[in-house]
């Protein structure tokens, strides 16, 4: 108990780091004040740091020359340094709490609409798949190809087979385009499915009329961004999932972990702590080291699995790589960093039950 509150302690002192530098003074006084919670300050300095950096290198690629290593630049500049803190904070975090106050719409809207085209994701979409969707049919697969259920669940995979990753990310970047509407349709979200069709058509002849009017720009600004956001984010999404515990797949418990006292989680908003977002996502990110601490005999007693020192995209590579040694040497529960020969193996068995495929009778 004390080895794991230790650990969390690190997330609860560590330095932020999720935004890259501090905006100049005027930028900062059009969207300091105008925010909802006083704790998202982080949150809008990243924004600020993408409207300055993303979309001006954006502009140049569009109307300067067309060259092929500017939008190289661009990219590399984008998802190496922006888009993990984008995805976490601007679309993660605010689709679940509002950033801005509510006479601020414009403003609230500029990550969901304005934004995600640059970084892949067709504007208007997100909120569909990741909380209407995701968050509640919490990981539970379907029984059809083109299924009611969460339509990124883990579930019917191998999760340590790299080829089921493949597939399970070209299903999403081909037919997430007819499966989401047919999703809210099946809700009888209609309102919702249309506004998601009309978006998706929207964006297409978007990058169709950009792709005839600059290519070069249009390759670089949409097409290589949408391949590698949809491979990014599956791979985080496949991860986080990576481990269902077979006796509750159901339960945020037994369908996510925590992953404390690492780096990623200063510069993600503790997005680590996976199981917490899915017991009630509405919890602000700066409170989630805390909340666990309190919830920790839950964790005990839902034998959930909490991992120090790695993220979910480390876990994740040393799981394709079939080294479970590296993540047993790392867990805190349900096993505590485990040293005799017994106890090791006992983890060993249960890390591979978790990875195994859920039946699709047990949804």
């Amino acid at each position: 108990m004390e080895l794991i509150e230790a650990a969390v302690s690190k997330d609860l002192y560590a330095k932020r780091r999720e935004y890259l530098f501090t905006p100049p003074r005027w930028l900062q006084r059009h969207f300091l004040p105008a925010l909802q919670d006083s704790r998202d300050e982080p949150v809008a300095m990243l924004l600020m740091n993408i409207l300055l950096v993303t979309v001006p290198s954006a502009t140049l690629l569009l109307f300067g020359p067309q060259r092929q290593w500017l939008g190289l630049i661009h990219v590399a500049v984008n998802y190496i340094l922006l888009f993990p803190r984008f995805v976490v904070a601007l679309l993660h975090v605010t689709e679940h709490r509002r950033l801005f106050k509510a006479e601020y719409p414009f403003r609230n809207a500029i990550a969901s609409l304005l934004l995600t085209p640059l970084f892949g994701i067709p504007s208007g979409v997100y909120r569909l798949h990741h909380r209407v969707m995701h968050h509640v049919e919490d990981n539970t697969q379907g029984k059809f190809v083109i299924q009611p259920k969460d339509l990124s669940s883990t579930e019917p995979y191998q999760r340590d087979n790299l080829a089921h990753f493949f597939m399970y990310w070209f299903r999403h970047a081909a037919l997430a385009w007819v499966e989401l509407p047919i999703y809210a349709v099946s809700c009888r979200r209609y309102k919702l499915a249309a506004q998601v069709m009309a978006a998706e058509i929207m964006y297409g002849v978007y990058v169709y009329a950009m792709y005839q009017w600059k290519p070069v720009a249009t390759l670089w600004l949409f097409t290589i961004p949408y391949v590698l956001s949809t491979l990014a984010m599956m791979f985080g999404n496949w991860c986080q999932h990576m481990f269902v515990n077979p006796d509750c797949p159901r339960s945020a418990f037994g369908m996510a972990y925590n992953c404390v006292a690492t780096g990623d989680n200063s510069a993600t908003f503790n997005d680590g702590y996976h199981i917490l977002h899915h017991l009630n996502s509405m919890t602000h990110w700066s409170e989630l080291p805390v909340r666990f601490i309190k919830q920790l005999d839950q964790h005990i007693e839902q034998k959930a699995l909490v991992v120090e020192d790695w993220g979910v995209i480390e876990i994740g590579l040393a799981i394709f790589a079939r080294d479970y040694d590296a993540v047993i040497n790392r867990m805190l529960l349900p096993y505590t960093k485990p040293k005799d020969p017994e106890t090791r193996e006992a983890a060993r068995q249960m890390i591979k039950a978790r990875l195994r495929p859920v039946h699709v009778k047990s949804a």
